[in-house]
């Protein structure tokens, strides 16, 4: 099925077992004080490794603590963190696989002034990141610009004594390489800026003395921009394409294509990207006759997709991160020929979000990543097995049931509608969330697989369950929306935002929607998608609140884009005839509707778990209907209960 993904590959003299690896990433998981590497870290860059990745990738590590980018980035300055480095490529090859070392200096978007390290960001030029978060960078001098040189071939004699089969240079994102070959950043006038080459001497040298240090035949990979979606200040792909002829060229081994930096003007990875859309770059690049192995990570999330390119000899490897933290044994379900359970990638970016918050990075499909080597984190037979009944097939009642019935007990999941997924249903419906229905899919499969008797249609009541004689009911009923107590709410005009999204209700030209956060924002933007006259009305001073970082900025800019009113620090007083009345910064104003959308949030719906308190011996009340929040925190509270019954 995958012929492709699973024949074994080379890079430099590195021979790989199939063509899957897993792409670097910071997690946060390093001690924060001192970038010593922790068990934690380890855990998890070995558990990719047992999930059958033939190669996996370290987060990038500081060369120089001036580079330090992430509060829990690992540190590779110094001959004291060999002990761990050693520690993690073994972890690593004791599943089997190749263990890469990234290497990455933040540049521009380092925090020295936020980690207490004395010093200033550096870049090729003096530059001011566009992001509030970063402080001014100052220009390297040139012969600090050499001593870096030196510093990168050190820090890769260190990783291959470390034990690492491969060296990875990460130029991409931003970072201190990218800058270099970015005239928006780079304004030197010496060898090391001004005509192309000249930019990318920096990173041309760099592998050259890595290749001096680790002699022939040992891997330097590269993670290399391939299109920085610049509308000004960037370079264009062909001249991208010209640069890589000079790395590879230099000695580097292999090439990663990445697209764009975190200052971009557009999104890359984002679920607004169709999955295989940059795949053309690699094309480009093979046209324009570039000879080592090529990989993509971006947005290539699902085996078929990635056999379908390599069949095709787009790409030669399929490097993937997200898609591996979600589900770190996808590789062995593509060996075993089932890639249906495969609990695949959404790109909800909350991962990312955590990285740009110094928090440590969760998926909120795997509540499992952080805490791979945590007893209460394994699913293990139960001890005793027991009746248990779910009621609600949403993705805490569905999470609840697989890790319950894979434990041994029987399982019995009632659901009041037709179909499996509760709001994923509902939420997949939004601009740009199709991809939310492969949790739903891929959680329904496993029900199945682990024997878990679903029963569809079919409302439970206290009465019906009492009678089963359970002994343990988790209620996973959900939430309801919440609708304020304003004159008029009980207005025809009024509808709920699932009520538009599943087309329940129709929405007339001018529509109010009260209520800014993310379901308010996805409501507008479906709207206005249909040519409606939308107007977001949101109490708080931010509209998309509980967005992310990495997708808001993009919500917001396509609801102007869209023509949406969005109106903050506003609060709806009463629905009148003609729209809503509203209190913005103490004045009255007037909103002209024919439709009133409530997305305020939602109450848990906890009559069930009052009815049945008492009567069954016990009651576990998770997800919306304990306290309405997001999937991260319903698949994270079905695990937990599933697993502790």
């Amino acid at each position: 099925m995958f012929e492709h993904l699973l024949r074994p590959g080379q890079i430099g003299n590195m021979k790989v077992k199939n063509r899957i690896k897993f792409a670097a990433t910071n997690t946060n998981f390093c001690d924060k004080d001192t970038g010593m590497l922790t068990d934690r870290e380890i855990a998890f860059m070995a558990e990719r490794a047992k999930g059958g990745a033939a190669m996996v990738a370290t987060g990038g590590g500081y060369p120089h603590i001036l580079g330090k980018a992430y509060s829990g980035q690992m540190a590779l300055d110094n001959d004291k963190f060999l002990p761990g480095m050693k520690k993690l490529a073994q972890a690593i090859h004791n599943y089997g696989g190749k263990a890469v070392c990234e290497i990455i200096h933040g540049g521009i978007h380092a925090h020295p002034h936020k980690y207490g390290i004395e010093g200033q960001p550096v870049a090729p030029s003096d530059y001011q990141p566009k992001l509030p978060r970063y402080a001014p960078a100052r220009a390297l001098t040139n012969d600090e610009v050499k001593q870096l040189v030196e510093i990168y071939g050190q820090t890769a004699g260190r990783i291959k004594k470390a034990g690492f089969d491969a060296i990875e240079l990460g130029c991409l994102t931003g970072y201190l390489l990218v800058s270099f070959l970015l005239p928006r950043v780079n304004k030197r006038t010496d060898e090391y800026g001004g005509s192309l080459e000249n930019r990318g001497r920096f990173l041309v040298e760099i592998i050259q003395r890595i290749r001096k240090e680790v002699g022939a035949g040992y891997p330097i990979m590269l993670r290399s921009i391939a299109n920085d979606l610049f509308k000004e200040g960037g370079n264009t792909p062909e001249e991208y394409i010209e640069m890589a002829k000079m790395f590879e060229a230099a000695g580097a081994d292999s090439l990663s294509l990445g697209v764009g930096t975190h200052e971009s003007d557009l999104p890359s990875v984002t679920n607004e990207i169709a999955p295989g859309h940059w795949l053309y770059l690699a094309e480009n690049w093979k046209k324009a006759g570039i000879k080592v192995p090529l990989m993509l990570t971006y947005r290539v999330n699902r085996p078929e997709l990635a056999e379908k390119f390599m069949s095709y000899g787009v790409i030669d490897f399929w490097e993937m991160c997200r898609p591996l933290i979600a589900d770190p044994f996808l590789p062995q379900k593509v060996i075993e020929g089932r890639p249906g359970d495969i609990n695949t990638c959404i790109a909800d970016c909350t991962c990312l979000d955590k990285l740009m918050s110094e928090e440590p990075v969760s998926c909120i499909l795997n509540p499992r990543v952080g805490r791979e080597a945590e007893p209460d984190w394994q699913i293990k037979p139960a001890t005793t097995k027991r009746k248990v009944v779910v009621v609600g097939g949403g993705p805490a009642g569905m999470e609840a049931a697989r890790v319950a019935a894979l434990r041994g007990h029987k399982v019995t999941l009632y659901e009041a509608k037709e179909k499996l997924g509760g709001k994923l249903q509902v939420a997949s419906i939004a601009p740009f969330k199709s991809e939310v229905k492969y949790l739903s899919d891929y959680l329904s499969a496993q029900l199945a697989k682990a024997g878990v008797e679903v029963k569809l249609n079919t409302k439970a009541t206290a009465q019906s369950i009492v009678q089963l004689q359970p002994d343990a009911v988790v209620i996973a009923t959900g939430s309801r929306t919440l609708v304020p107590d304003i004159p008029g709410i009980k207005s025809q005009s009024v509808v709920t935002a699932a009520d538009i999204l599943t087309g329940k209700k129709q929405a007339g030209a001018r529509v109010v929607i009260i209520g800014g956060g993310l379901v308010g924002c996805e409501v507008a933007e479906f709207l206005a998608q249909k040519g409606k006259n939308v107007a977001i009305l949101e109490m708080e001073k931010r509209m998309g609140q509980d967005i992310g970082p990495v997708l808001r900025w993009r919500v917001i800019q396509r609801l102007s884009e869209a023509g949406v009113v969005m109106a903050t620090k506003t609060r709806a007083t009463e629905i009148t005839k003609n729209g809503v009345t509203a209190e913005q910064e103490g004045k009255a104003q007037t909103f002209p509707a024919d439709t009133i959308v409530l997305a305020m949030g939602d109450v848990p719906d906890k009559e069930l778990v009052q009815q049945l308190t008492g009567k069954v011996p016990a009651v576990l009340a998770i997800g919306d209907c304990q306290e309405p929040r997001r999937i991260a925190e319903a698949m994270e509270s079905g695990f937990r209960t599933g697993n502790s019954i």
